[in-house]
């Protein structure tokens, strides 16, 4: 039943400001999905009032998607929908983990969930630093329109010794793989690692960091970047965000558990026992 709902749902994903009706078969393509799984599905959903054929055979969202789109909370705010994946996040790693937005030329602090360690990174609700050092600044930057950048440049970076070439470099790095880590950059011992959280529009006005000693991080960096970036995806989505930035549908489509559409695997017959070989009279 999870597989089945999951695969129902990878259909809306499949339509974007580009794709605003879709056959049969470009449904099945895009999303991966075998053609008689994509009708029977895209029968049910057009008959539950989701989706429209058209003349054309071709099938687009019904009014009941913008009907439903307008029930949504307009006062539901980033951190009502951030904070239980922080609080999920903070359990997992028993890590600080802050969410943090752009005010003009600052990085504020949204919300914290603190570390149950005594040993702890401190930050604080509304907290204001300048967009420059650490994980969470530069991923903000990483996503930064042109111009946009070039201001918060002209405005923190102002050291004789900044690198503009290493830190554009460095930023392109970031956007590639997803998440920015940085060691002892804006405090001392402290490692962070941070990720993006994509609105509907694709832009990156916020992001998510966990921040905690170096001698707890640096050991197991990798893993707790898979962490953030599950947990980046998983905002993102929650936000309105596209798949290619929130969580992927087909994750839930390969679900293990099986349905209708999938007949449990056969049991291998049990092996027969062969007897066991008489002994000969030598070695009795």
């Amino acid at each position: 039943m999870i597989r089945a709902v999951g695969r129902a749902l990878a259909i809306f994903d499949a339509y974007d400001n580009e794709h605003l009706s879709l056959s049969l078969q470009e449904i099945a393509e895009r999303i991966r999905m075998p053609k008689t799984t994509a009708f029977r599905l895209v029968n049910t959903l057009e008959r539950a009032g989701f989706l429209v054929r058209m003349d054309n055979q071709q099938y687009c969202l019904s009014l009941k998607m913008a009907r439903l789109g307008g029930l949504v909370r307009s006062t539901l705010s980033i951190r009502e929908i951030a904070r239980p994946v922080m609080l999920q996040v903070n359990e997992q790693t028993r890590e600080t983990i802050t969410l943090n937005t752009i005010v003009g030329v600052d990085r504020m602090v949204l919300e914290v969930v603190d570390t149950p360690a005594p040993l702890m990174s401190m930050a604080r609700q509304g907290q204001h630093m300048p967009l420059f050092l650490g994980a969470s600044s530069r991923i903000l930057l990483a996503y930064m329109e042109p111009d946009e950048l070039e201001k918060v440049v002209k405005a923190n970076m102002k050291t004789p010794d900044f690198d503009r070439a290493a830190f554009d470099r460095e930023l392109a790095r970031f956007r590639r793989q997803g998440y920015a880590l940085t060691r002892g950059q804006r405090v001392s011992g402290l490692t962070a690692i941070a990720v993006p959280i994509f609105d509907m529009k694709g832009a990156v006005r916020h992001c998510l960091a966990l921040t905690g000693p170096s001698i707890r991080v640096d050991s197991r960096d990798q893993e707790l970047a898979e962490i953030m970036m599950t947990a980046g995806r998983d905002i993102s989505n929650r936000l309105g965000a596209s798949p290619e930035h929130g969580i992927d549908m087909k994750l839930l489509m390969s679900d293990t558990s099986t349905d209708r559409d999938e007949a449990p695997p056969r049991k291998k017959p049990a092996a027969k026992k062969k007897p066991p070989a008489k002994k000969s009279a030598a070695t009795a």
